[in-house]
């Protein structure tokens, strides 16, 4: 469940984004623990659990929301790392989504622009601006 009314923001933004990408066909198999959906999604390495994921096919999207205090903490650090080695490994379009308040946009893009380089193979990053 959403920890805060900001996370909870940012999760709906996230959802916007899937829809935008998807065919509304598609939806159904998109996957939350913070929205009403069939099932939650998957653990990650370490663990980690994205908040909002799609895979089908040639295609996975994972998305993950931060709110301001939490952006630069070594528990989200881990997660973009685990999330990121995902999205390079895939065997297929990868797209890592990451929604944060608007004021953070510059150090969440440069942050995962840096961990990004770890992990090199085709797979796009696209951070979305939360205005909450």
């Amino acid at each position: 469940m959403a920890e805060s009314n900001q996370h909870y923001e940012l999760v709906r933004l996230l959802m916007t984004e899937y829809q935008k990408l998807l065919p509304k066909d598609k939806w159904v198999l998109i996957q939350s623990d913070s929205f009403s959906s069939s099932s939650i999604s998957p653990k990650f390495s370490g663990g980690y659990r994205p908040d909002v994921y799609y895979e089908f096919e040639d295609l996975m999207i994972v998305g993950e929301a931060k709110t301001s205090k939490d952006i630069e903490s070594s528990h989200s650090l881990q997660q973009y790392e685990s999330f990121l080695r995902s999205c390079s490994l895939f065997k297929g379009r990868a797209i890592f989504l990451l929604a944060v308040p608007f004021a953070e946009c510059v150090v969440a893009n440069n942050i995962v622009k840096q961990i990004s380089k770890k992990f090199q193979g085709v797979y796009e990053i696209k951070i979305l601006k939360g205005y909450v």
